[in-house]
């Protein structure tokens, strides 16, 4: 499943998009997810817990995530940071995360 994110996280967006793609992954029997992150320019550390949390429920679902297009000033403010996304694959972009799936 193909989950573009075109529109900027808030501590709510993120929370009903765990819950939506935790339904989707449970009555669809996804086995993969991949977020495409590209268009957002924040990810702060509430978000990328979400994130992360998400992550690791898909994969006791049996689902892999992986996440592609994170933004350079996204990367850098989650290094100085020191926020790991944990339960990810990642990927540069769109075409090599189909490539890991």
């Amino acid at each position: 499943m193909l989950v573009p994110i075109q529109i900027d996280l808030d501590d709510k967006t993120v929370e009903q998009l765990q819950a939506q793609l935790l339904a989707e992954i449970q009555e669809q029997r996804v086995r993969a997810v991949i977020l495409d992150v590209r268009m957002v320019e924040v990810i702060d550390s509430y978000i990328s817990y979400t994130l992360s949390e998400t992550a690791a429920m898909a994969h006791l679902m049996g689902c892999r995530t992986v996440i592609c297009g994170i933004q350079p000033p996204v990367a850098l403010t989650l290094a100085q940071m020191g926020i790991e996304l944990q339960g990810f694959l990642v990927a540069r972009d769109l075409e090599h995360a189909l490539a890991l799936v």
